[in-house]
């Protein structure tokens, strides 16, 4: 695309006030000052979008310390986004199916750039669990989700992933993650051994379309400690059927 063309359709000041409510979302609270000096905007512009944002509810202002932080208005826009997305229509029933079978968490996730994103879950009943909340961001590489993702995706540029060391078990390079792709290929699931969070592992299995590409991942996770080699079998061949079923409804 011509990039004059491209600089006439897009308006900057929007892409500005995009990037200061990521940035509050990231780091929760912040003035005026700090939010200048992360966005390179002047204190003046950046205060205006402030009250842009917080006249239209996605940013408040905390009374005693005069920070600003990102509302749960920005939550209910991205569940009303969320319920809509045929996906997590077709899967619901199949994942109500498949925690039936087990009373463990079920979790649906679809790519978001080099992460995974938690779409819907069904939490497991039993009082020792561990679980992530739903709209959350996993790096792909550690969890069971997102590496069945970019397993059967071909368009994600692995190569500038930066590889972050969340537990003693996160794969940590390119090398590695390659190694552990091919792995998955050829069985059809992934396997996530505490390497996003100590004591919580996860198995997962790729919705595919009719082009063999992951439009979505569903896994089970549960307590390592609740995780044999007799129900992991188990828990790969129901993940599987799950898939399957939904594989069936998908255009």
């Amino acid at each position: 695309m011509d990039e004059k063309i491209l600089d006439r359709n897009i308006i900057k000041s929007v892409i500005k006030a995009f990037n200061l409510l990521e940035i509050l979302v990231e780091y929760e609270k912040l003035g005026v000052s700090e939010l200048s000096e992360i966005t390179k905007l002047g204190k003046s512009t950046t205060h205006r979008m402030l009250n842009t944002l917080k006249y239209l509810n996605y940013v408040e202002q905390d009374p005693e310390s005069g920070d600003y932080f990102a509302t749960i208005r920005l939550f209910e826009l991205g569940n009303k986004v969320a319920n809509k997305m045929p996906i997590k229509k077709i899967a619901r029933p199949h994942l109500e199916e498949l925690f039936s079978k087990t009373n463990e968490t079920i979790n649906l996730g679809i790519l978001d750039g080099q992460s995974v994103l938690y779409l819907d879950k069904i939490v497991s009943k039993e009082p020792l669990r561990i679980e992530l909340d739903i709209g959350i961001d996993v790096p792909i590489y550690s969890s069971a989700l997102g590496k069945t993702l970019a397993a059967f995706n071909e368009d994600i540029n692995l190569e500038s992933i930066e590889f972050v060391k969340y537990t003693e078990n996160t794969i940590h390079s390119y090398e590695e993650f390659i190694k552990e792709l091919e792995k998955i290929k050829k069985q059809g699931y992934a396997f996530d051994d505490e390497e996003y969070i100590k004591g919580l592992v996860c198995i997962a299995v790729p919705v595919l379309n009719l082009d063999n590409k992951a439009v979505a991942s569903v896994s089970i996770s549960l307590p390592a400690a609740r995780l044999n080699e007799k129900n992991l079998d188990y828990y790969v061949k129901i993940l599987k059927k799950c898939t399957r079923n939904i594989e069936k409804h998908l255009l």
